[in-house]
């Protein structure tokens, strides 16, 4: 028994570094870079058009004027209609949108099973979400035509965990889209930006990923003493307000567009 005990707690010191070592991989970061999904305003019909992150620095260097630049941390099955959605309508208003891909990565355990809205099964994954919006960020401030005073960090469901509990680089603000701040998980609770960074969280009052009781509840209860900060929970119509992901709402769309338009420099 003594003997297993040990090996238990040998397993609990070195578990928590191999999850860190195999987050910050700087291989791994760059494969997330170069699979991100950009999107880019543009004066054609669309009003945006899709960049590689190759073709990303030649184009910006030939811009006329700076871009405010939203990263993008999409939810626990990729990307998929959500980003191409949300890229496309903040390209519009003026905004480079750049999403990192986190399946990019070589070995990516999976993290949950939308069809059964069943979550948590990688604990670690948070440390590689974090990792990747760090290093996002760093790669776009080292860029010509961004504008560094108007870096955005916006989220939806684990890329929304993802936003609220990032530690970084000062941002301009964040958009934390389907999620609470409710969690058994300490790390996964909360809010970690300053107390003076501007949030705008987003959830819907019944939506389906949040019936355990220690997940229900909105973001609102972490925003005491943070003057800029606001919870919006969304309790109609009635299939938006049980719906998971919000801003494939028009109305939703333009109070993003404005949070973002409000906060910039």
């Amino acid at each position: 028994m003594c003997r297993i005990w040990i090996l238990c707690l040998l397993i609990q010191l070195w578990w928590p570094g191999q999850v860190l070592a195999r987050a910050e991989d700087p291989e791994e970061l760059e494969r997330s870079w170069q699979a991100a999904w950009i999107f880019l305003p543009d004066s054609g019909p669309e009003g945006y058009r899709r960049l590689s992150a190759q073709d990303l620095p030649e184009v910006l260097a030939n811009l006329e004027e700076p871009l405010p630049v939203v990263v993008y941390a999409h939810g626990c099955a990729g990307h998929y209609q959500a980003t191409t959605v949300t890229g496309s309508f903040l390209a519009k208003a003026g905004f480079l949108v750049v999403g990192p891909d986190s399946f990019a990565r070589r070995d990516k355990p999976v993290s949950c099973v939308p069809a059964r809205t069943l979550g948590g099964l990688h604990r670690g994954v948070l440390a590689w979400r974090h990792a990747e919006v760090r290093y996002a960020i760093d790669k776009l401030q080292s860029l010509p035509s961004i504008r560094e005073d108007a870096v955005f960090l916006m989220g939806f469901s684990e890329g929304g965990i993802t936003t609220a509990t990032f530690k970084g680089s000062p941002l301009a603000g964040r958009v934390i889209e389907g999620w609470t701040c409710h969690a058994g998980w300490p790390e996964y609770r909360g809010l970690r930006a300053p107390d003076n960074e501007p949030i705008l969280a987003l959830v819907a009052a019944n939506d389906p990923w949040f019936r355990l009781p220690i997940l229900r509840g909105d973001c609102g209860a972490f925003m005491a003493g943070r003057p800029d900060a606001t919870s919006l929970v969304v309790e109609a119509p009635p299939m938006l307000a049980a719906s998971h992901w919000l801003s494939k709402d028009p109305e939703i769309q333009g109070q993003i567009v404005g949070f973002l338009a409000d906060h910039m420099p």
